[in-house]
């Protein structure tokens, strides 16, 4: 059943947050310190999403009905309401994945073509599946921490660094170029995860080195390319390499 005036005026406060269902996905959440959402749950492309419409009594219940209306309209045309919310005023030009394809585009003659292509998987694959379809000014510090914790929850701390480097550099581009005023990442000093602290081999016993080249002949880089500048730079190391004379007699 829909709900009434009434029965949200009379909604009290609880121990846990609970929900007054409208109808057609739409209900009132009622948080423990009383205060009254509006939220809509719907579903795009497979996935569960919530949108959240204002709190009441600043948005009244014909009001969340005609944005619930406004939503389902938009859904109907294939498109999400998250992003192309009622009142919004969306600016495909202005979405971080427009803005980042931009900044590609300027810089991408002058990288080697290996590393333009890493470059830009690394967005595809870390940053734009969340940032991709926010309008630049809509995009906060909590949200780009939000994409850094989820590379940092797989262990891959210098591809986290790596993908606040690239999203500051979107955003740098993007003040430049008069789309937005501020960066975000500039906010983030000192909230990301250190890395280990670095442990120093032992020496490597000359029976062992065959192996060692072998190794360094395979490695790739985060299990996906190749690294040649590091593989080369590696090998590059040992065909130069001058043993000192105190660690001489160790590997003879």
């Amino acid at each position: 059943m829909a709900l009434s005036e009434m029965q949200i005026k009379k909604a009290k406060a609880s121990d846990r947050p609970y929900k007054l269902a409208d109808g057609e996905g739409l209900f009132l959440l009622v948080q423990r310190n009383g205060s009254k959402l509006w939220r809509l749950k719907y579903r795009f492309r497979g996935k569960e999403k919530l949108l959240s419409f204002g709190p009441y009594p600043d948005i009244g219940i014909a009001s969340a009905r005609e944005l619930k209306k406004l939503a389902k309209a938009t859904l109907a045309q294939g498109k999400d309401p998250m992003v192309h919310k009622p009142g919004r005023d969306f600016e495909e030009e202005r979405t971080f994945r427009s803005v980042a394809s931009m900044w590609h585009r300027n810089r991408e003659d002058s990288l080697d073509p290996a590393h333009a292509t890493r470059v830009w998987s690394r967005l595809e694959r870390d940053v734009l599946p969340v940032l991709g379809e926010m309008m630049m000014h809509e995009i906060t510090p909590p949200e780009v921490l939000k994409v850094i914790r989820k590379i940092e929850e797989r262990g891959a701390l210098d591809i986290s660094r790596r993908a606040k480097q690239g999203i500051g550099q979107v955003f740098q581009f993007a003040i430049a170029s008069g789309i937005c005023e501020t960066d975000p990442t500039a906010h983030l000093r000192g909230v990301l995860k250190s890395r280990p602290r670095v442990r120093h081999m032992s020496k490597l016993p000359l029976a062992e080195l065959p192996d060692l080249l072998t190794k360094i002949d395979q490695y790739e880089e985060e299990g996906e390319r190749r690294s040649e500048i590091t593989r080369a730079a590696l090998e590059f190391a040992l065909l130069t390499w001058v043993p000192a004379r105190t660690g001489w007699s160790s590997i003879q």
